[in-house]
């Protein structure tokens, strides 16, 4: 009893705190780092718990959840080389579909070092290639760190996202976030599924007896004729949307402008729903905590092929915007290796 009180008391404990500042706000990318540790613990003891009850020997026991650990070793090494592969093949739709943007650059470069990365991993450990040992450390343990914080940031942005829209409850506002018209005139298919998801939190609320509005947020690119706001408002008109409940946001360029310009018009409303697409959902709960908004996020379905380059791009952004606790991080991380290479290049230099 005092073991499974030692194993699972401090599991329950961060379950415990996760619940509470999930109550108190949930826009918080740190409850995805301690969602991701909690099942991580969870799976952990349970499997040496079970393992320990079917297999009461206990050198047995060590040998098999040793055994499982490789096991787990070996799949992660795979996940790793397929989803870089996947990537790579995803470039390619995203260039066929939409053109050879940033977002779907960055992805293929980094769907192509990671398939790198696991192919040179197993030729040092089969071909016993020594020296490549310290080159991989060095970017083997940094890779791990932001392996962790983008599987903490996608399981919790999609357990958020999904929570936000079977849950979510009526609002006094409703914020669509605009995105590049086609053509620079045409709401495009991504920002029709804004506009639709904007729409029926609206009628929602209205239903639950609250008098909302709508405002439709986006200014005039360089490459546009009109502002997104322009174009969003003359789509919901058009399909019947009450002209008294909208209003209109024509000066934003980026998510915070489009948040602080647009609660500009709510003074005095309550809390207010932010509908944008779901792989950007997310990021622009944690920008409504930052600005002091009131609220949530809800997130329209994405095309699959467009989906993993723009959550590749939603991580870099919050990577950015925590970018000197992640650059200190990682120096510690390459600290060791660092020392390492200093060692052997005075080696070097002693042996001339």
């Amino acid at each position: 009893m005092q073991d499974l009180l030692f194993q699972w008391g401090p599991v329950l404990i961060l379950a415990l705190l996760f619940v509470i500042v999930v109550r108190k706000d949930p826009r918080r990318f740190g409850l995805g780092v301690l969602l991701v540790v909690i099942v991580w613990s969870a799976a952990v003891n349970l499997t040496v718990n079970l393992t320990s009850l079917v297999i009461p020997d206990a050198d047995t026991a060590a040998w098999v959840v040793s055994i499982a650990a490789l096991v787990m070793l070996l799949a992660s090494v795979f996940v790793v080389g397929a989803l870089g592969a996947f990537l790579i093949v995803n470039t390619f739709t995203m260039w066929r579909k939409e053109g050879l943007g940033l977002a779907p650059q960055v992805s293929g470069m980094l769907g192509a070092g990671m398939l790198l990365y696991v192919v040179v991993g197993l030729m040092t450990v089969f071909f016993e290639i020594i020296s490549l040992v310290p080159p991989l450390l060095f970017i083997g343990l940094p890779a791990v760190y932001l392996g962790f914080l983008f599987v903490s940031f996608l399981a919790y942005s999609l357990l958020y996202n999904w929570a936000t829209r079977r849950f979510g409850r009526p609002v006094d506002a409703v914020i669509v976030l605009g995105s590049g018209l086609g053509d620079g005139e045409r709401v495009t298919p991504l920002l029709a599924g804004r506009l639709e998801q904007g729409r029926a939190v609206f009628e929602r609320s209205r239903a639950a007896g609250r008098d909302p509005v709508l405002v439709v947020s986006g200014g005039k690119g360089d490459d546009e004729q009109l502002a997104e706001a322009e174009a969003m408002g003359a789509w919901l008109v058009e399909r019947g949307f009450d002209r008294d409940k909208l209003l209109l946001e024509k000066q934003s360029r980026d998510t915070e402008e489009n948040l602080a310009f647009s609660t500009a018009f709510l003074r005095g409303r309550g809390d207010v729903v932010v509908a944008t697409s779901d792989y950007h959902a997310f990021r622009s709960a944690i920008v409504m905590r930052k600005e002091g908004i009131p609220g949530y996020t809800v997130g329209c379905r994405t095309a699959r092929y467009y989906w993993p380059s723009a959550t590749v791009r939603e991580f870099a952004a919050i990577l950015l915007e925590h970018s000197r606790a992640n650059l200190l991080i990682l120096t510690l991380l390459w600290l060791p290796a660092l020392i390492y290479l200093v060692y052997l290049v005075t080696m070097a230099v002693r042996g001339l």
